[in-house]
């Protein structure tokens, strides 16, 4: 069983009409937190909200989440105000396997570039280097541009009405990556399930791992209540899966199991 936490909210940074960084200050999380694990946030609603980390410092002892308004729990955590205390599980999950590859693409879109952003600094720390490809619907919708064009060896961004960046989505920005760029890159991507299936295909297409951060309804966060199951092929089978969790088993999965 994971630790549950009082975390008191530091602050509350709007982004756009939708969305907000929300930084709490609770060292035990701070400490412990890896790229990739989410933490699930108290409201009044019965069931907690499941938010991948954005960024952790063990000195300060702050940890951030990115949260975009879908309904009224959402709405609720994203209209608290500082000095608030709130439960907080975690961190939860698994990670990315940043520390193994020799240079690393990062594909966002919407609410994926949140936990992206965590990877990319611990990247940056380790001197891996590192691409970023960011997209979202439309320059109202774009968020943490400046973090991760100050943080990539290279950014991108595109926007599927092109007012910002390269005009379409994620996969023409990945167009406009080299071969050498290419060579002996790791692909983390996370963002709509659609796109990180094209993610997927893309790289498999160049021969380059690739591993997604997969998003489920979860309700406990600990794999207890099964509702987050994800289909994830068995070993040595093309067309034979097996049920995993989300929460327990990822939500970092290889992409080559995941059966879409």
């Amino acid at each position: 069983m994971k630790d549950e936490y009082s975390a008191r909210l530091i602050s509350n940074r709007k982004l756009n009409e939708e969305s907000s960084i929300l930084t709490f200050f609770c060292p035990d999380i701070a400490v412990a937190a890896k790229p990739g694990q989410f933490v699930n946030i108290s409201c009044s609603n019965l069931l907690k909200r499941p938010f991948g980390i954005c960024s952790a410092d063990p000195e300060s002892g702050l940890f951030s989440i990115g949260v975009r308004e879908v309904g009224e729990g959402t709405r609720e955590i994203r209209e608290f105000l500082p000095d608030r205390r709130v439960d907080v599980l975690g961190p939860l999950g698994n990670t990315f396997p940043i520390d193994d590859a020799d240079r690393l693409i990062f594909v966002g879109g919407g609410t994926g570039v949140y936990p992206l952003f965590f990877a990319l600094s611990q990247a940056v720390k380790r001197s891996i280097p590192a691409i970023s490809v960011c997209g979202f619907r439309c320059v109202g919708d774009t968020c943490m541009i400046d973090e991760f064009r100050n943080c990539s060896d290279r950014f991108l961004v595109s926007t599927d009405n092109g007012d910002m960046g390269i005009h379409g989505n994620v996969l023409d920005a990945l167009s406009g990556i080299s071969d050498s760029e290419l060579n002996q890159s790791t692909i983390i991507t996370v963002g709509p399930e659609i796109m990180m299936k094209n993610v997927a295909e893309w790289a498999f297409d160049r021969g380059l791992p690739c591993f997604v951060s997969l998003e489920r309804r979860m309700a406990c966060g600990i794999g207890m209540c099964l509702v987050c199951t994800c289909k994830i092929k068995k070993v040595g089978s093309d067309d034979q899966f097996e049920n995993k969790r989300c929460c327990a088993d990822g939500p970092v999965f290889d992409a080559r199991e995941v059966l879409w």
